[in-house]
Parts: structure tokens; sequence; C-alpha cells
């Protein structure tokens, strides 16, 4: 392959960083005007933080955790002392089927329309030129007319905090809570996490 091939092959009308809601938005709607369009995602799927981290994950845990705690007030369910136990881990599980569900779905937007998906982290290298490292260090670079950012944010962590303690999370690390949701009150506190994630306003771009 020629120098000016590659060169061809690597040159896009428009490359969106980020395939978030913001991301895909952008890069359907520049797709459908027909310009020539790459995504760059630094996971190894598309979605972004709403996907995976974000709105999917934490309203799929709002509405199991709530319902959970319904039956357990219910004098109709609970007549015989009976309660419904987790694990917060279980909970998410259920939530992960959801979420490849949606992955699937939002790749199938990328692939009808030929937009082409970059795996890895973008660095720009030039007016009009933009470096991808995949996960295994191999970098490749790109070239664009107009670049769309769209990184979404990641949570706020004051220097005062201390977030490696065992017991301290952010709006992503709670996501991993392996406590057993024996009680009532441990399925609420959860129940606001969950909220937490919902309403939180402190972030900064990822």
């Amino acid at each position: 392959m020629s120098k000016a091939t590659q060169k061809s092959i690597n040159h896009f009308d428009a490359i969106v960083i980020g395939s978030g809601p913001g991301g895909e938005g952008a890069a359907m709607g520049l797709t459908k005007a027909g310009l020539r369009v790459a995504v760059i995602e630094k996971e190894s799927t598309v979605g972004g933080g709403c996907t995976h981290w974000g709105t999917i994950p934490s309203k799929a845990l709002r509405h199991t955790v709530s319902r959970i705690i319904e039956f357990n007030r219910s004098p109709i369910y609970t007549g015989d002392n009976r309660q419904v136990h987790s694990t917060f881990s279980a909970i998410l599980g259920h939530a992960q089927s959801v979420i490849g569900k949606q992955t699937r779905m939002r790749q199938g937007f990328y692939d009808r329309n030929l937009c082409t998906i970059l795996h890895g982290s973008a660095r720009f290298s030039g007016t009009h030129e933009i470096e991808v490292q995949a996960e295994d260090g191999t970098v490749d670079k790109y070239t664009a007319d107009k670049f769309v950012i769209a990184t979404g944010s990641r949570p706020y962590r004051p220097k005062d905090v201390d977030f490696k303690h065992p017991r301290v999370y952010d709006s992503d690390s709670i996501l991993s809570l392996q406590h057993d949701l024996a009680t009532s009150s441990s399925m609420e506190q959860v129940l606001s996490a969950a909220n937490m994630r919902r309403f939180s306003a402190g972030s900064a771009s990822r």
C-alpha cells in the first residue's frame, strides 16, 4: 500500500472523540449528512459512561432495589416473615445483560451508517492530526477536517478525601460494592447511592 493510499484511508471528514450520547449523536448526524466519519472510543465497546457506568446501571440498580424494598415491606408477601436478600454484585449482574443489549444496539448504529470505530486513547498531534494509542501500546495517526470532542465526564475527587479508604467511593467505584444487602436499611442506603449517581453534578472532563 502506497503512502498516499494509506494517508487517504486514515483521513476523515470528521473525527468524533467519545461514543457516549453526545459523540453518538454527532457521529450519526454527520454520517447521515454524507460525511466520512470515525469515532474514537478508549474502551473496548461503544456507549461511553452513560451505558457502562451511569444511566443504564444506575437505573437498573434503583429499579431492582426499590422492588426488593417494596416486597419486604408489603404485608401481602411478608406475612410469614419472608424476606428477599441479595448482594450488590448480584443486583448489578442483572444490569450487565441490559448493558450488553444496549452496546450491541449502539454498535449496530455505527455499522449501518458505515461509521468507523477506532479503539484507543486519543491525543492531538497537530492542528488536523490525532494519535490513537491502542491498549497494546501501538499508535496510529489519523487526520480530519473537523473534530468533535465528546469525552464525557469523570467523578470529581477532592484532594482532602481519601478515596483509597475501603468505605469511601465515588460514583464510578461504588459500582464495585460487594457488601451484603441483607436488611431494608442497607437496601435503602444503596438506593440513595444510586440516586447520588443520577443527580451528581460534580464532574470533570474524562
